[in-house]
């Protein structure tokens, strides 16, 4: 599946809504409200990245929610990262008979406390498939039984929601600072978002087998790094599967793998400038195509645009050549 990411940014305060729908071609969710005691107010942020669509939502009054997720998304709802959050959570009565993680077509009640924060993600089952793998699918489905002790794992539940909750932040910020999220950005969030509530069954791993899996993954990025590398690929070479190299860079690291390929390629990148005519000739030596991300993606690691570097290192170039004249 392949796509582009794209944002846009809504924002609901007080607004009395008795229902509302997550729209994509077609709808990924559509939510009936009934108020409890008649206070339909909600404060709410959309952040939509295109086949994954994020919400932060505050209920002034307590609701039973209708629900009805669309044919081909994937739906949950968590607390924010806060032991006091997920402790209120986790004392609803189950999400109303049901688990926070929702398979496509599925159809809920979810009960809305009142004044507690919430997270919402609705995301392409196409594409958390092929960021995380096939596999993980199968521990996603065992999420969705509403009797699941996983799906209400404390530590779990923390982790997923602090990674959702910096997501949404960020992208708030880029849309404040009018920048734009690439694919291997969106892909980075989901695994971080996800990892946490699918791979509690791999923490065991030895640590000798996670450094062996992580040496050859970085090898492999060393020597291809100019090359597309899929995750399929990487796991490939590093004789593991895609779920179990997530969790290894993870484990390992604390970032994903392709937020790993990115930093990588950034810091090459910064070194062909050194050596290169051009911003352009050192972008394709590195195998950047777009040189518009490339350029947004350098700003912000670096705090200066590519084509700075590339004028300090020729001026070295030429404070060399005149001396030895």
């Amino acid at each position: 599946m392949d796509f582009e990411a794209t944002f846009k940014i809504k924002t609901f305060e007080g607004r009395g809504l008795s229902y509302f729908t997550v729209l994509k071609s077609l709808p990924c969710l559509d939510i009936t409200s009934t108020p409890l005691n008649g206070d339909s107010r909600l404060d709410m942020r959309i952040a939509d990245f295109g086949p994954m669509v994020l919400l932060r939502r505050f209920n002034h009054g307590p609701a039973i929610e209708d629900a009805k997720v669309g044919s081909n998304a994937l739906a949950i709802q968590l607390p924010l990262a806060r032991k006091e959050v997920v402790a209120q959570f986790q004392e609803l009565p189950g999400g109303g008979g049901h688990s926070p993680f929702q398979m496509p077509g599925a159809k809920i009640q979810w009960v809305i406390p009142q004044g507690v924060p919430l997270l919402h993600m609705h995301v392409d089952q196409r594409l958390l498939k092929q960021v995380i793998g096939g596999d993980a699918m199968k521990d996603y489905q065992e999420l969705c039984n509403a009797h699941s002790r996983k799906a209400y794992e404390p530590m779990a539940l923390m982790q997923a929601a602090g990674a959702l909750e910096r997501a949404i932040t960020m992208a708030f910020e880029y849309e404040k600072n009018g920048t734009s999220l690439d694919k291997n950005m969106v892909n980075s969030l989901l695994a971080d978002i996800f990892m946490p509530l699918i791979g509690s069954d791999l923490i065991e791993v030895k640590p000798s087998t996670r450094q062996k899996i992580l040496s050859r993954s970085l090898d492999y990025i060393r020597d291809n790094f100019k090359q597309p590398i899929r995750l399929a690929d990487l796991a490939k070479a590093s004789s593991t599967s895609v779920r179990n190299l997530q969790i290894v860079f993870k484990q390992e690291l604390d970032v994903s793998p392709n937020k790993y390929l990115q930093q990588f390629r950034l810091h090459r990148f910064r070194e062909h400038l050194m050596v290169s005519s051009s911003v352009t000739e050192a972008a394709y030596s590195c195998g950047f195509k777009h040189l518009g991300r490339l350029t947004e993606q350098y700003a912000r690691v670096f705090n200066r645009n590519p084509s700075a570097d590339l004028m300090v290192k020729q001026g070295i170039d030429m404070e060399l050549g005149d001396f030895f004249e």
